[in-house]
């Protein structure tokens, strides 16, 4: 395709209508890069300042507690078996003296 004289005419004036619109176009996508790493950043702070909930127990010893005591209620003898069973399932207390009084926390 060759440019004839009269070509050449229309189309210099019309280069930098064309690349003003380009300029714009490149900006645009500049400016809306721009948006979305400080939308990024923004969430990526929220996260790291945000405390994560730690998932929630089945409730696994409270269920086998009540079959426990479901068990004992049934076979007669409750109170002297509930008694031998807190004794079994409670953790012997261990202390020590400089143990468990003081609490740091850091800011």
């Amino acid at each position: 395709m060759s440019l004839r004289p009269v070509d050449m005419q229309v189309l210099i004036p019309k280069i930098d209508e064309v690349a003003k619109s380009h300029q714009i176009q490149n900006q645009h996508e500049e400016f809306q890069q721009q948006q979305f790493a400080a939308q990024l950043q923004k969430q990526a702070e929220l996260q790291q300042k945000q405390v994560t909930n730690s998932p929630k127990s089945e409730g696994g010893k409270i269920k086998k507690e009540k079959e426990k005591e479901k068990y004992r209620q049934q076979s007669g003898d409750g109170k002297k078996q509930r008694y031998n069973a807190q004794e079994e399932d409670s953790p012997q207390d261990f202390k020590e003296p400089n143990k468990g009084n003081l609490l740091d926390i850091k800011v």
